[in-house]
């Protein structure tokens, strides 16, 4: 649950900086990142993948929040 709160202020971050490849790149390397960590430590399942959706909807809607707040702000 903690790991997803600072994905999503990391999203809300990315969205106040940056266009969507931005967080195209970030769910990428996430998903480079964890995938391979958890096949390693043999954690590789259904919750898993679970666990990977949910920070990848993290991330994602904080980038949402960060676009929308950073859209309002303009002319």
């Amino acid at each position: 649950m903690i790991i997803a709160g600072i994905l999503f202020v990391l999203g809300i971050l990315i969205g106040l900086s940056f266009n969507y490849p931005a967080i195209v790149l970030a769910s990428l390397a996430m998903t480079l990142v964890m995938v391979p960590l958890w096949a390693l430590r043999g954690e590789f399942g259904v919750f898993a993948i679970l666990v990977w959706i949910g920070y990848l909807f993290a991330i994602q809607s904080g980038f949402l929040v960060g676009g929308y707040v950073r859209t309002r702000d303009e002319p």
